[in-house]
C-alpha cells in the first residue's frame, strides 16, 4: 500500500468531483482566462496531478518484473523439464516452486486454533498448504514439503520461495541458518550480475532467532537505501511486500498463507489470477493510477461526491485505503462494517458498471468436487437436490423433503473453511423456491462485529439456478454494488437431514477476487454428534478441506453480541420474493 500517494489521489478526486456533478465534462488544464470561480479547482487539480506524477513516472522505466521466469538457481531449466510437453493435456505450465521446510520430528503447529479439532503437526499443515498453493495458483506453482533430515533437500536451495515452519531444535536450526546463508549468497551473486532476483525466504515460528526475510531484490539483512528514497523501485516494492507477507503468515491460516505466496509470485515471477488485479492506488501501477482516477471522476463524479459528503461512506473509503483490498478478510469486514446505499451506489458505478480498474476473475476450477450421487437410496435429481437445500425451512410445501423440521431457517452454519466469510457469528441460511420457474432464492443472514465495535445484522439475496449435474448450483448476488458468481456443490448430507456439507467456489469479477470454501451446516448450528464426525471429516477431505481449516461459528443467541444486534431479519427478502420472484 502507498498511503501518501493514496492520499494525493483522494485529494485529486475530491478536488474535481464537484465539477462533474453538474457537467460530467472531461477535466482539462485551465487557461488563465478561466473564470475565477473555477480557477482554484484547476489549481488543486494541477498541483495534485504534478505531485502524483513526479515519482510515479519513474516506474515506467523499470524492467518488467512480472515476466515469466525460470526457477531460482535453475536458470537452465525449461518448461519441458517441469511440465508435460504433450499439448493434448490440460496440465498447466509450472511458473515457479515453493519449498515448505518443516521439523525433522513432528510437533504441533499453531494452525487451526479456531477449529473443532486439535492443531495439525507442521508436516500435516504443510501438506495441506501445498495443496492450497496449487488451488490458488490454478496448478501453476508446485510446492514440496521437506525436512532437514530428508535424503534429498535440494529443493530448499532451488525453489523460488522457501518458507521454514516451526524449526527449533539445534540440528534443524543449524540446517536452516546454513540454507538461508547459501540462498542469500546465491542471490547476491545474481544481483551483482544484473540478473533480476526472483527469490523469497521466510522463517515462521522458528524460535527467537532473527532470520531476515528476502522478497525479490529486498533483503532485510542488507537493506538498500533505494527502498527508502525510491518507493517506485522493485526494492521498495519487495520491502512493502515483506511486511505484508509476514503479517499474513503470522495469522496461521491456510488461506492467508497461500495468499502471501501468491502476492510474491504475482509481483516478481508471473501474473497470478487470484491476486493479479487490485483496486488500490499503488506504486506498482505507476501512471496507471492517474488513468484510473481520471476515469473515476469522469464516469462516476456524482457518486463520488455523495459518498465523500457522507461520514459513513467516507469512513469506509478511508478504511479501505489503509489495507490491500486483495486481502479478502480485511476488505470484506471493512465493507460490511460500513455498508449503506451510498456505498453500494459508489461501488456499483466505479466497479461493476464501468470496471474502472479493469478487473476480471473466473470461478476457480481447482479442486474439482464430486457432488452427492444419491440420497435415501435414490439417484440424485434436481428436485431432490432442491429439497435438500430447503432443508428445514417452514412453509415450502411439497418442495421440502420428509424430515423437514419446519424451522425459520433451512440450515445454520456450524463451521466453515473460508477465513474471509466463515468467521462471522450467527450464520443463518434460508433456501426457498422462487415463485416463478425452477430457480430458488438463498438468503444468508449473519451477524457482523464491525471494526468500530458494533454488532449488526447483514443479509444477502442470491438467485440460485440448477447446474447441469444434479446437486450442483449457480449462485449470483449483488453484494454492496459488486456482482458475485458462485458454483455450489452438495458434497454429502445425512439421510435424516441432521447435517450437510457444501463446497463453493466463487468470483467477484469487478474487483478481481476469487474464493473457495466449504460449510458444515446443521438445523441449529451446533456440531453433529461425535459419532458422526469422522465420516464428516472424510467428506470434507474429499473436497480438499482439512478439519483444522474450519472456523467454528458462534451461534449462541444469548451472547452479548447477539442480544445487542437484536432478532435477525430472516424474512426480509422472503416476504416479497415469494410474490414477485
Amino acid at each position: 500500500m502507498m498511503s501518501k500517494v493514496a492520499t494525493l489521489c483522494y485529494l485529486l478526486v475530491a478536488a474535481y468531483a464537484p465539477d462533474f456533478v453538474s457537467s460530467f465534462t472531461t477535466p482539462t488544464l485551465r487557461s488563465k482566462t478561466t473564470a475565477t470561480s473555477r480557477s482554484n479547482q484547476g489549481q488543486n487539480y494541477n498541483l495534485a496531478l504534478d505531485l502524483l506524477l513526479h515519482p510515479l513516472r519513474h516506474s515506467l522505466y523499470q524492467p518488467n518484473a512480472s515476466a515469466r521466469s525460470n526457477t531460482f538457481l535453475q536458470s537452465q531449466t525449461t518448461q519441458a523439464d517441469v511440465t508435460n510437453t504433450d499439448t493434448t493435456t490440460t496440465t498447466p505450465d509450472i511458473i515457479g516452486t515453493v519449498a515448505l521446510l518443516v521439523p525433522s520430528s513432528d510437533q504441533p503447529s499453531k494452525f487451526g486454533s479456531k477449529s473443532p479439532v486439535q492443531p495439525p503437526s507442521y508436516r500435516e499443515a504443510a501438506e495441506q498448504l501445498a495443496r492450497k498453493i496449487k488451488q490458488f495458483s490454478d496448478g501453476r506453482i508446485a510446492a514440496q514439503v521437506v525436512t532437514p533430515s530428508d535424503v534429498d533437500t535440494s529443493s530448499v536451495l532451488n525453489s523460488n520461495a522457501l518458507i521454514a515452519l516451526g524449526l527449533t531444535t539445534p540440528q534443524d536450526v543449524q540446517f536452516l541458518s546454513r540454507t538461508f546463508r547459501q540462498r542469500r549468497t546465491a542471490g547476491e551473486e545474481l544481483q551483482s550480475s544484473t540478473q533480476s532476483l526472483k527469490m523469497c525466504q521466510f522463517a515462521v515460528d522458528c524460535g527467537d532467532n532473527n532470520y531476515a526475510p528476502i522478497v525479490g531484490p529486498y533483503d532485510e539483512a542488507n537493506p538498500s537505501v533505494v527502498s527508502e528514497i525510491a518507493p517506485w523501485s522493485d526494492v521498495a516494492s519487495g520491502k512493502r511486500l515483506a511486511t505484508q507477507m509476514k503479517e499474513l503468515f503470522d495469522k496461521q491460516t491456510s488461506d492467508e498463507f497461500a495468499l502471501a505466496l501468491m502476492l510474491f509470485f504475482n509481483r516478481f515471477i508471473d501474473k497470478i489470477p487470484w491476486v493479479q488485479h487490485s483496486i488500490d492506488v499503488t506504486w506498482e501501477k505507476g501512471l496507471g493510477n492517474v488513468e484510473e482516477i481520471y476515469n473515476m471522476v469522469t464516469k462516476c463524479g456524482p457518486c463520488i461526491t455523495k459518498c465523500l459528503a457522507d461520514e459513513n461512506c467516507k469512513a469506509c473509503i478511508e478504511a479501505l485505503d489503509e489495507i490491500d483490498t486483495r486481502d479478502q478478510v480485511a476488505s470484506y469486514r471493512t465493507v460490511v462494517s460500513y455498508e449503506s446505499e451510498l456505498l453500494r451506489d459508489f461501488s456499483l458505478c466505479i466497479l461493476q458498471k464501468n470496471n474502472i480498474f479493469g478487473c476480471t476473475a473466473e470461478v476457480p476450477k481447482i479442486p474439482y468436487v464430486k457432488p452427492l450421487g444419491s440420497f435415501r437410496g435414490e439417484e440424485m435429481t434436481k428436485d431432490i437436490a432442491k429439497g435438500i437445500m430447503i432443508g428445514h425451512l417452514e412453509g415450502c410445501g411439497d418442495a421440502a423433503l420428509e424430515g423437514c423440521k419446519e424451522l425459520d431457517v433451512s440450515w445454520k452454519v456450524a463451521c466453515g473453511a473460508n477465513v474471509a466469510y466463515d468467521q462471522f457469528p450467527s450464520q443463518n441460511q434460508l433456501f426457498y423456491p422462487s415463485a416463478k420457474g425452477d430457480s430458488m432464492w438463498y438468503d444468508p443472514v449473519f451477524r457482523v462485529e464491525t471494526i468500530d465495535g458494533r454488532n449488526v445484522w447483514c443479509k444477502r439475496h442470491y438467485r440460485v439456478r440448477n447446474e447441469k449435474v444434479p446437486g450442483t448450483f449457480r449462485f449470483s448476488v449483488l453484494d454492496n454494488g459488486v456482482t458475485s458468481d458462485e458454483f455450489w456443490t452438495i458434497v454429502d448430507v445425512a439421510e435424516d437431514l441432521s447435517w450437510i456439507v457444501f463446497h463453493y467456489a466463487g468470483a467477484a469479477g469487478a474487483v478481481g477476487q476469487r474464493y473457495i470454501g466449504g460449510l458444515l451446516c446443521t438445523p441449529d448450528g451446533t456440531l453433529p454428534p461425535e459419532s458422526e464426525m469422522e465420516k464428516i471429516w472424510d467428506v470434507l477431505r474429499s473436497a480438499e478441506i482439512e478439519p483444522w481449516e474450519l472456523f467454528v461459528v458462534d451461534n449462541n443467541d444469548t451472547s452479548p453480541g447477539a442480544l445487542e444486534a437484536g432478532p435477525p431479519p430472516l424474512d426480509f427478502y422472503r416476504k416479497t420474493a415469494s410474490v414477485i420472484g
